[in-house]
């Protein structure tokens, strides 16, 4: 059996300029002339370098930047064009809509997790994925998530996985 190991690419270079993030609601949840789409949701980076700032405008400082296309963001907040987004690794900052896509992507999380080509255990492994390994997020059912890239589809527990909310169904 040949083995396809996916490998963890870059995810975001340093802080830029440290800041405070300016509220502009009381509630992460409230949308001020915003999408009226659901919040929270996920959604992904659009471009390979995006930046992320401290408020909802090109005014604010710079507060990090991304490197990579695909990366899932929770969108936990809105201002008219400026979503404020929350990472895996829990940083908050504002991204112009136009960096972002609704295509539906998910971050490995565990040191390693086997891609299988079924959904369950006993299934043939038809990939190992390292920590950092973005894959796109093709269905959800109960425990398992089918997910694929260029090289491999297969199905993966759903606990190894950042860019799905709590108990969100995905078919």
């Amino acid at each position: 059996m040949v083995m396809l190991v996916l490998a963890l690419g870059p995810v975001a270079a340093g802080v830029l300029t440290p800041s405070l993030i300016q509220a502009h609601a009381q509630d992460n949840r409230i949308s001020i002339r915003g999408s009226n789409l659901e919040i929270p949701r996920f959604v992904t980076l659009k471009a390979s370098r995006v930046n992320m700032r401290a408020g909802p405008g090109k005014d604010y400082p710079i507060k990090w930047q991304y490197q990579r296309r695909g990366l899932p963001l929770k969108v936990v907040g809105e201002f008219d064009v400026w979503r404020k987004i929350e990472d895996h690794d829990g940083e908050e900052g504002w991204i112009h809509v136009n960096m972002l896509s609704i295509r539906r992507m998910a971050l490995i999380m565990d040191t390693t997790v086997r891609i299988r080509e079924e959904d369950n255990e006993a299934s043939a492994v038809v990939a190992v994925a390292e920590q950092g390994v973005v894959l796109e997020l093709q269905q959800c059912r109960g425990v398992w998530c089918q997910v694929s890239n260029d090289q491999v589809q297969g199905w993966l527990p759903r606990s190894s996985l950042w860019g799905l909310l709590e108990g969100e169904a995905l078919n």
